[in-house]
């Protein structure tokens, strides 16, 4: 072969090797905008990154496409930063809302896509933990914690019917548990009463207002015990009574009487009998000039029948006695200072 020869074959394979060297960058060139221009951001900027560190370059519409793919990239990288840190404090919804908003700026985000199915992952097992929660506090008789509980799950997964139609029933659950407790307090407290011997306070706890009405067959059967134990205590007071008057005992009969008296109610069992007792008790009184004692006695018992025409007369006649006795008293110290 001829030197000639020789030379028009180098020259030959030496711009064969220049024409692959320009058409392999023109057809990367071509696969970068193909990939810009499809969304595939991120494989389209590091394409061109890596073009760029051999120390070639696209065409400057080639360009402009991955400077578009990277401001999209940065700024769908912004919301899955700040979703990052919202899933390490636990703020599991906000986290998923920013990396859907990265999603919807890049939708081809693989990775991204794979950390949302994480966090919805972590989400339907706290929703499922706080489920289980509000389920056990509401069937241990804590409605209040368990709409806590219910609530908390709806700003997981807010429009969950399931947890809606708890939030809407558990209210109402609460109200009666309320209810429920202010009804037991007005029967322990009634029961307080009652056992302390204070059978009107008892009485007015278990009747005023709609109280009867709540407190149902509890109370009905409360009042019940109320009445029964008092009409047994004055029974047994009244009996003494009448002993200790038999005895000759009148102040241990008065004493008995006046406690009979306190618990007595118009209209009673015994309570016509307990009046007319006292009204002779205190004659019995009267009579052997213990005025006040007498007093005592009617001006009780006028309390609980005080249309009574004899026991009115009979505090007046005593307190007129009274009254003479006290100015002769008041004339009698008169004197002897004279």
């Amino acid at each position: 072969m001829t030197a000639a020869l020789l030379a028009v074959l180098w020259i030959s394979s030496a711009g064969c090797a220049l024409v692959g060297k320009g058409a392999g960058q023109r057809s990367e060139c071509s696969r970068i905008a193909g990939l810009a221009h499809s969304g595939d951001h991120k494989p389209a900027v590091d394409a061109a990154l890596a073009l760029a560190e051999s120390g070639k370059s696209c065409s400057p519409d080639v360009m402009e496409a991955v400077s578009r793919s990277r401001t999209k990239l940065q700024k769908a990288d912004s919301y899955v930063h700040k979703a990052l840190k919202m899933r390490k404090e636990g703020n599991l919804p906000s986290a998923r809302a920013d990396l859907k908003r990265a999603l919807s700026i890049y939708p081809r985000y693989y990775w991204v896509q794979t950390l949302i199915k994480n966090v919805d992952r972590s989400i339907q097992a706290e929703l499922d933990s706080l489920w289980n929660e509000a389920s056990y506090l509401k069937s241990s008789g804590d409605p209040e914690g368990a709409l806590s509980r219910i609530q908390e799950a709806l700003i997981l997964s807010p429009g969950d019917q399931k947890l809606e139609s708890e939030a809407v029933a558990l209210p109402e659950m609460i109200r009666k548990a309320q209810a429920d407790q202010t009804v037991q307090k007005v029967l322990d407290e009634a029961r307080t009463h009652l056992e302390e011997g204070r059978f009107d306070e008892a009485q007015e706890l278990l009747t005023k207002g709609d109280m009867p009405g709540r407190l149902g067959t509890r109370g009905e059967e409360m009042l019940s015990e109320v009445v029964s134990r008092r009409y047994k205590l004055i029974k047994q007071r009244f009996d003494d009574a009448l002993d200790k008057e038999k005895e000759g005992d009148l102040d241990a009969a008065a004493g008995h009487t006046l406690y009979v008296l306190g618990l007595s109610v118009p209209g009673e069992q015994l309570t016509a009998d307990i009046l007319i007792f006292a009204r002779l008790l205190g004659m019995k009184f009267y009579s052997a000039g213990e005025l006040s004692r007498a007093k005592e006695l009617w001006a009780k018992a006028l309390i609980i029948d005080p249309g009574n025409l004899k026991l009115q007369n009979y505090l007046k006649e005593v307190d007129t006695r009274l009254d003479n006795l006290d100015r002769i008293k008041k004339g009698g110290a008169e004197n002897v200072g004279k």
